[in-house]
């Protein structure tokens, strides 16, 4: 079979076996489309694999592409050759070649986060946007609250629907990565915000015949799109000072480092944001001894020396 067929193949697998997100299997697509290229401009019969081939794909790519891009799209390609040889399409001694490949090292930044004060005045600058109707800033304030208070990661936040909310409990059902289901909690002041934007639209209390609503819509009542809802976010944190991430992803890092400096245990914080595996979630503990170095550089007589 061509490359191409295989990877339709695969792509339908993560789909329907592994309940994959679509923006995952976009993710997993860009990556084989890469090596498809590759594959097509050097002519090698990717049936017959190697370490050598590998490295070559990789030195093809040095220039673009980061060291923490490859280790996405050599994944990728370590899963692609597991259907592989699923499929008895190659040997065992072809897929160990992939997965033994050795992943490019890599620092991993410390995430940005930000401080319940900065949160404080974003909300505050909502409220006094004269080019935003009230209902949009009861909106764009809950988006920005929940992400902060729940540590959901996109996807996630844009499909909840009015059914998936418990406002007596303050959680929420959310599918996340590989279709795994969690609940997620958020706190007062976002249960608040939540239901001050859907009585202004008339859909709180909740009754049955809007279950099925999406909780963030634009003015035609539809679905927030991932765009919307990054431009949302990405608008109202670029007005914080000295901040040089300002996605979503920001304040999912905040929720969880506020978290672990607050003495909240990996096991638990893991569970919270639905990392599959602990290492995901460690980068925090260098969150945490950078924030207590910098309390002792600022509070004790020989901190500056």
């Amino acid at each position: 079979m061509k490359f191409e067929d295989y990877q339709k193949e695969f792509l339908l697998f993560l789909q329907l076996e592994r309940g994959y997100s679509n923006e995952t299997i976009k993710t997993y697509n860009r990556g084989l489309n890469k090596f498809s290229s590759f594959i097509k401009k050097t002519k090698i019969n990717y049936l017959k694999l190697n370490k050598n081939l590998i490295l070559d794909f990789h030195e093809s790519l040095n220039k673009s592409i980061s060291p923490r891009t490859f280790t996405r799209i050599l994944s990728t390609l370590r899963t692609f050759y597991r259907f592989l040889y699923r499929e008895e399409a190659i040997d065992d001694i072809v897929l160990n070649e992939v997965k033994s490949y050795p992943s490019p090292k890599y620092s991993k930044s410390v995430p940005q986060f930000i401080s319940k004060d900065q949160v404080s005045i974003i909300l505050k600058n909502i409220g006094t946007d004269k080019k935003l109707s009230d209902g949009y800033k009861f909106r764009n304030q809950s988006i920005i609250l929940l992400f902060f208070s729940s540590g959901l990661r996109l996807d996630e936040l844009k499909s909840i629907k009015l059914r998936d909310i418990n406002f007596s409990n303050s959680t929420i059902s959310v599918i996340g990565k590989g279709n795994k289901k969690r609940l997620i909690n958020f706190n007062e002041e976002t249960k608040l915000s939540i239901i001050k934007y859907l009585t202004f639209y008339q859909k709180y209390p909740l009754l049955k015949t809007n279950f099925d609503n999406n909780l963030f819509v634009d003015e035609k009542n539809k679905i927030l799109s991932r765009y919307n809802i990054q431009y949302i976010v990405m608008k109202n944190l670029k007005t914080i000072p000295k901040l040089s991430s300002h996605g979503p992803h920001t304040l999912r890092h905040s929720f969880a480092t506020h978290l672990i400096n607050s003495g909240v245990k990996l096991d638990a914080i893991k569970t919270l944001l639905g990392h599959s595996s602990i290492s995901s979630t460690q980068i925090y503990t260098k969150v945490n001894t950078d924030t207590l170095r910098e309390t002792l550089k600022r509070a004790h007589p020989r901190g500056k020396k």
